[in-house]
């Protein structure tokens, strides 16, 4: 038997799945994906792959993967959509089709505790500014137990915050593993991760797991995925944020900070005379406070950094000469452990970052990075993210793994892929096989496309207010039963204080409470209207008549004071190219269909995409945002919203469209 008359066995009308799964609905569009995802594997072929959403994709992937026999890693956007993978869809293949199936579910490092890292946390002080928060007790409780019978997964700690500021203190990190020279080696939790693994045939990962791993190999330190033969990427659309965070420079006080604290504890260690290695502990630090104090009064949130003024280049360089006598002492302390040696090099490491963030801009590396300053809560951070990653993704994966699959519901714009290859360094030499699969659900029927008639430009003063008679008159229309969706918290804060006591339903604002609690309480609470940013734009899934409307505030391009987009547009300009049509409005395209998404999950739901924002209609551009929304009828009537509730099939005379 062939492989398409295999697939055909277990996706078709007839298959495997048709015959042990009740209400099974057989769909092309999978069987399609299936044969292409297969064939691509197969002959080492680079494949881009749009599957809307009711395709089917995962069970797609999965069921041509499996059939492969390869090796097979499986990249997906967010943690909770890897976990959704390895403990639902997975186990589903394999009690259905491929009962000897082997699958692993890999996590960063940052996810494991490290044990030498627990146990020299517990014998030196806390750190300033960390507070016991009651939770260590509790870690080490855990600790001893999963360190008998468990994973050492912070997911075993079922109610540590996110931000709990004692993990970070003893989770594993690359900077401070010392490998195979490590003492516990034999027990690390992530070396046992990844020795299960190597027994898989698939291995679930992430985005910033891979990535990571990409720039591990790169620099010669390892590898953090054991090696597979071929790589689907899911999600893909988020790869390029993905691999920008990864590839790039991240600095603090806090970090220069740890460092020396862990070089003071490390040497208090190693034998008497620790004393006089103190000064050059002490002056790395001091010049650090020096240098980051001179970022404390930024403007912005985040600022781009241009030219570096002579006050900050001599305190730069100050604290690089600090860092490098640091490194030498360290190197030099008799009988040096591995340790002192990693800590040693985490200082050299801290001085090359620094000379990128804050190198002259005139030298050949200029625009090769974006670096900016944040000001966050109590510190500022320092960033350099790479401009292109495309080049880094080219040499480091597609020169390495031939057969690599793309696939996402939100890849195309404009009916192609240009700027998702543009972006991924997809060039024409690489002649990636490229799809566009149809939708299996018929948007004329199922949705509508409500935009007002009036409404002030986004940029306009008071646009925010105008936002709110509007809400009312479609929230009341809908029944509630809405995700109000913002490209700001600003405006988000300002319209839903202004919205509260003005709609008879549960108003929900995201930042009140974690995202998981918000959703469920969505779920339950009837008529509920969430308002919230961006994270609620895609991996959000409620099916059914509890969500039945999704607003847009604004078309969702990026900021273009935004330091990273600011300096991609900055490089088109230099190289001659044209920046709006082929980078800034594809990318808003995508995250528009995100947001559509939200909205239809099955065949039968049945809902309304609002858009307060007329450049959909007035401007050049907004033809291409129309025509991304796969054939939604455009009605601006708000009797229209009564209209199309009134009619659940969405197919009879009762929905008769006010004309414009």
């Amino acid at each position: 038997m062939n492989y398409r008359e295999q697939i055909e066995g277990i996706l078709g009308p007839n298959g495997i799945l048709a015959r042990s799964m009740q209400g099974y609905e057989h769909r092309e569009q999978q069987v399609r994906m299936a044969l292409e995802v297969y064939e691509a594997i197969e002959s080492g072929d680079r494949l881009i792959i749009e599957a809307p959403t009711g395709t089917g994709k995962t069970l797609a992937y999965l069921i041509a993967a499996s059939l492969t026999r390869k090796r097979v890693a499986i990249s997906t956007g967010t943690k909770n959509l890897q976990e959704q993978l390895f403990y639902k869809d997975v186990p589903f293949v394999k009690q259905h089709v491929f009962p000897g199936l082997k699958a692993a579910l890999l996590k960063g490092r940052a996810n494991f505790v490290c044990h030498t890292r627990l146990a020299r946390y517990l014998r030196q002080p806390v750190l300033s500014g960390i507070a016991d928060t009651g939770t260590l007790q509790e870690i080490v409780e855990w600790y001893r137990r999963t360190r008998r019978s468990g994973s050492g997964d912070r997911a075993e700690l079922e109610n540590l915050p996110d931000d709990d500021p004692i993990w970070p203190e003893v989770c594993s990190t690359t900077e401070t593993c010392a490998g195979k020279k490590c003492r516990e080696k034999d027990e690390c939790f992530v070396s046992k991760m990844r020795a299960r693994a190597a027994e898989a045939d698939l291995m679930i990962v992430n985005h910033h797991l891979l990535t990571s791993d990409l720039s591990v190999r790169e620099s010669g330190f390892g590898e953090v995925i054991p090696r597979y033969e071929a790589l689907i990427v899911d999600e893909a659309h988020g790869l390029e944020d993905a691999a920008t965070q990864h590839f790039g420079f991240h600095l603090s006080r806090f970090r220069i900070t740890r460092l020396v604290r862990d070089a003071r504890s490390e040497i208090q260690e190693s034998g008497p005379a620790a004393d006089k290695y103190f000064a050059a502990l002490n002056q790395a630090e001091d010049q650090g406070i020096r240098l980051f104090a001179l970022f404390s009064d930024i403007p912005g949130m985040r600022e781009r950094l241009g030219a570096v003024e002579p006050h900050v280049a001599e305190a730069r360089d100050a604290l690089r000469k600090a860092l490098e006598s640091l490194a030498s002492m360290l190197s030099n302390v008799p009988n040096a452990s591995e340790e002192l040696r990693l800590l040693a090099a985490r200082a050299l490491e801290i001085g090359s970052e620094l000379e990128i963030i804050l190198g002259d801009r005139s030298r050949d590396r200029k625009g090769e990075y974006a670096c900016w300053a944040e000001r966050r809560e109590r510190t500022v951070m320092l960033h350099a993210s790479p401009v292109d990653v495309g080049d880094k993704l080219r040499n480091w994966l597609y020169e390495k793994i031939p057969a690599v699959v793309f696939t996402s519901a939100t890849l195309s714009s404009g009916g192609n892929f240009d700027y998702f290859k543009s972006r991924l360094g997809l060039g024409e030499d690489l002649e990636p096989s490229e799809t566009i699969l149809d939708s299996p659900f018929d948007y004329s029927r199922q949705t509508m496309l409500y935009i007002p008639r009036s409404l002030p430009e986004p940029n306009a003063p008071g646009f925010a207010d105008s936002l709110v008679p509007v809400l009312e008159q479609v929230l009341v229309r809908t029944q509630g039963r809405a995700f109000v969706l913002f490209t700001s918290y600003r405006n988000m804060d300002t319209v839903f204080r202004s919205m509260e006591g003005r709609v008879p339903f549960p108003l929900l604002v995201q930042g009140s409470k974690p995202k998981s609690r918000l959703l469920s309480e969505f779920r339950e609470r009837n008529g509920s209207v969430l308002f919230a940013t961006a994270s609620f734009w895609e991996g959000v899934d409620v099916q059914g008549d509890a969500l039945s409307c999704v607003i847009v505030d604004r078309l969702p391009f990026a900021p273009p004071n935004d330091p990273i987009v600011s300096a991609r547009v900055e490089k088109l300009r230099k190289e001659g190219k044209e920046h709006f049509y082929s980078f800034q409005v594809p990318m808003a395209v995508i995250a528009l269909k995100q947001g559509l998404g939200r909205l239809i999950r099955t065949r039968s739901d049945r809902g309304i995409l609002c858009i307060l924002d007329l450049r959909i209609l007035t401007k050049s551009y907004g033809k291409v945002f129309r025509e991304s929304l796969y054939g939604s009828p455009i009605r601006r009537d708000p009797r229209d919203i009564e209209a199309f509730f009134a009619d659940p099939s969405g197919t009879s005379e009762t929905f008769v469209p006010h004309r414009r």
